[in-house]
């Protein structure tokens, strides 16, 4: 920013000193200063090129045109201060080579092949987007969702970078809509990745919070981490890891992706992005059960990493279930200990 001060004050002052040369008595006519109002010209030119550049790339992004409020085209006939909504955001990505733009939000907040509206503000007005949800994250594994934009982008919004990597000590920030308003929760602090979901601190103060989902989860330096997806009583927030993404846009371009399964860094296998881990179930190496437990609503992994730690188990097993053709299908994931391999199995 300095640089760019100070190149704007010397393009003044050689302006001001041209301008005196050529007010000079037959300046102009002296044949060798004919060539200096073309040079100054050039040189000029070169020092605008200059300053949009530098202007360009120290210029403060607008938050407003990267995060919308998000809400369901079948509700927006009520008012707009009584119907529900939440957030979402645009991103930047390339698939087999090819730059894309699209939308996401967190899984949890419309249906696949729902149609949305994003609402951006330039400061001035509105700005309306259309989209729709076309591809979910797998249920317990990832609160993720991809919406497809309908129609070019206005060129004034702008979609933010995805980040490669989270660095612990860095202080992030969470953006969304709540209440109709734009909000942000500075200096939050990382607390843990385990590959699917990031945690960070909350501040007990912030009563808007449920309206926050599908906001991004950004670094200092404005890429995104994560995607907001819910925030807890004990002060803790949750945002679905943006590496997720990948295989969002897999499963929507080849009808399916595959997805490690992971808990404390150990890889049991991997599902199918449309599978839902409804079962698990451990015995040892003669077949004999020794635990098995139900999955509800999320994916205990203290509990896989105690019996996986536990010497008595040889095979933990998933029982995945899918619709395939509007058909319930099942099929069972056996990650055997000592082999450290994963295998199918039929249901039985």
């Amino acid at each position: 920013m300095v640089k760019y001060i100070m190149v704007r004050q010397f393009k003044f002052l050689c302006t001001a000193l041209f301008s005196l040369l050529i007010t000079a008595p037959g300046f102009l006519q002296a044949q060798r200063f004919k060539a200096v109002p073309t040079l100054f010209s050039t040189f000029s030119s070169s020092l605008d090129r200059y300053l949009a550049a530098a202007a360009a790339t120290t210029r403060r992004p607008d938050i407003r045109l990267s995060v919308a409020r998000l809400d369901h085209a079948v509700l927006l006939d009520m008012p707009m201060n009584k119907r529900p909504h939440s957030s979402a955001f645009l991103f930047k990505t390339t698939y087999k080579g090819r730059p894309e733009i699209w939308a996401a939000t967190a899984g949890h907040v419309a249906q696949t092949g729902e149609k949305l509206l994003l609402t951006f503000y330039d400061g001035k007005k509105e700005i309306p987007v259309e989209g729709v949800l076309v591809q979910s994250g797998p249920a317990l594994l990832s609160d993720a969702a991809l919406i497809k934009i309908e129609k070019p982008l206005p060129p004034a919004l702008q979609p933010f970078e995805l980040a490669t990597q989270i660095t612990p000590q860095e202080p992030l920030t969470t953006w969304g809509y709540a209440s109709n308003k734009l909000y942000h929760i500075d200096n939050l602090t990382f607390e843990k990745d385990n590959s699917r979901f990031i945690r960070t601190d909350f501040p007990a103060a912030q009563k808007k919070r449920s309206s926050l989902c599908g906001g991004p989860l950004l670094n200092p330096r404005g890429e995104v981490l994560g995607i907001h997806c819910g925030s807890s009583l004990d002060d803790k927030s949750y945002a679905a890891n943006i590496h997720i993404i990948p295989y969002l846009l897999q499963a929507y371009y080849e009808g399916t992706a595959h997805i490690p399964l992971i808990a404390k860094e150990v890889v049991f296998g991997s599902i199918r992005l449309d599978e839902r881990i409804m079962y698990m179930l451990c015995t040892d190496e003669h077949g004999k059960i020794l635990n098995q437990e139900e999955i509800y609503d999320q994916l205990p992994q203290s509990l896989i990493m105690s019996l996986y730690q536990d010497p008595e188990v040889r095979y933990i097993k998933f029982l995945l279930g899918s619709h395939v053709e509007s058909q319930p299908t099942y099929r069972v994931l056996v990650y055997d200990k000592q082999t450290r391999q994963h295998t199918f199995e039929p249901f039985k």
